[in-house]
């Protein structure tokens, strides 16, 4: 590949350059904006490294540059003064990423590799921000959401990410701990909707033998497994609040008291926590800590769903497709025009799940190299649902709910799990739903 190196620092001009060679690339060097756009434009680079010694109108000028070729270039910003204003705004002006010198020669190979293979897949170069990670995006908001989960990931904080279900907060999770120092260690993740509460506890905190019945051995909780790692608290609203003030005590002392333990046990964890509910209704109804909510609360970041992000949808069904395609044979290589226009026109309650899940079943029924838009079954009923209608009727909202419902469970085959996704609730409020229903409202036709 040929690298544009623009590097100011002359002993790191040295080694990036020798390196890039060693490793078989064609380096072109300068430590001047002006001749770098010359060099962008001749050369016709696979990938720019661009430090300018904190110019920022420098930088934002090349950027912009590179982003309006005929064929953009991955541009990835250098810095040895990282700040959270300037990575963000690098990457609303096209930056491909925006890295801490000094880094790991390695990341610079894993990055080149990746711009290749996308290259060779889609023949034709890559458009910023298809980064090393499974986070694809080239939306303003969500690329500035990326670079503030890049900038904090290094630190301790707690961090909690809101966003409906299907919209990715696990890979969010997950790109923090990778981006960590804690990267080698434990990646713990606990869906806290899935379990009963009498088993939470024990799960979360862990227990000593003799605590209750059936404890023969004493058992490791979720933090002591977590230990120097990261824990992800998935659907963390649904801990019950008794056992909110023991989460609680946990994130300030550092250390864990096991069920029918004599002496607290310490813990190195760094806690990521997810909801897909709004988590201030939750506080202001004294169904959430507020203390939790604040200690939780220290990097909050908000996944925004696919429909506010039309722009990721192409780029998002490609890759699923790339992927499920390599998995099954690799007979499907694109999709047709017109079945990408049906994936746009659609606005994807289940967000970038039920996108993964349509692409997905599209490959496995399709016969022909170029997925045509008979293979791309929708679910329309939902996107009905969610228009109002204009001769729609008053009824009490015991009866919207039970219709709601009913018709998730029905679409689902009876699959709560599913039906509470695309619902927006967990599993356990889905749960509680329907045994509510048949005290009050009446029992539902499906079960």
């Amino acid at each position: 590949m040929n690298v544009l190196l623009i590097e100011t620092d002359s002993n790191d001009a040295q080694k990036l350059s020798s390196f890039l060679r060693d490793q078989g690339h064609l380096c072109f060097l300068t430590d001047s904006a002006r001749s770098a756009k010359n060099l962008l434009r001749k050369e016709s680079p696979g990938l720019v490294l661009l430090h300018l010694n904190g110019a920022a109108a420098q930088t934002a000028d090349f950027l912009e540059t590179a982003r309006n070729l005929e064929t953009p270039v991955p541009v990835i910003v250098l810095t040895r003064k990282p700040k959270l204003d300037d990575a963000v705004e690098n990457v609303k002006r096209g930056a491909y990423d925006f890295w801490t010198k000094p880094f790991d020669p390695e990341r610079l190979t894993k990055a080149i590799e990746l711009i290749e293979a996308a290259k060779q897949r889609t023949g034709q170069q890559v458009m910023p921000n298809a980064q090393d990670d499974p986070i694809i995006t080239g939306d303003p908001g969500m690329r500035s959401i990326k670079a503030l989960a890049g900038k904090i990931a290094p630190s301790n904080a707690t961090v909690f990410i809101q966003g409906e279900s299907g919209t990715g907060k696990e890979l969010f999770a997950r790109y923090v701990h990778n981006h960590s120092g804690r990267k080698d260690n434990p990646f713990v993740a606990l869906n806290c909707a899935a379990l009963p509460e009498t088993l939470l506890e024990s799960e979360l905190f862990g227990y000593e033998k003799g605590a209750f019945t059936g404890a023969v051995r004493n058992r490791e909780g979720k933090f002591e497994l977590a230990h120097t790692g990261t824990l992800l608290l998935d659907e963390v609203t649904e801990i019950p609040l008794h056992l909110q003030a023991k989460l609680l005590r946990v994130l300030q002392e550092g250390e864990v008291d096991r069920l029918g333990g004599k002496y607290p046990v310490p813990v190195d964890v760094r806690v990521i926590a997810t909801t897909n509910i709004r988590i201030e209704e939750q506080v202001r109804e004294g169904k959430f800590r507020k203390d939790l909510y604040y200690r939780l609360n220290v990097i909050p970041l908000r996944i925004p769903p696919l429909r506010e992000r039309p722009g990721d949808i192409v780029p998002l069904a490609e890759s699923f497709l790339a992927r499920y395609s390599a998995e099954n044979g690799g007979k499907i290589r694109s999709f047709a025009h017109e079945s990408l226009k049906r994936l746009e026109d659609y606005s994807w309650p289940g967000n970038v799940r039920e996108l993964q899940n349509v692409v997905q079943r599209a490959v496995l029924i399709s016969d022909s190299p170029v997925l045509s838009p008979e293979y791309v079954i929708l679910d329309q009923g939902f996107e009905e649902c969610s228009a109002q209608p204009s001769g729609l009727s008053l009824m009490p909202l015991c009866d919207v709910e039970k219709i709601m419902i009913e018709k998730a469970l029905s679409t689902f085959d009876g699959n709560r799990t599913r039906a509470a996704e695309i619902l927006g609730i967990s599993v356990r409020t889905l749960r509680n739903k329907l045994a509510e229903y048949r005290e009050s409202c009446g029992q539902l036709s499906v079960k």
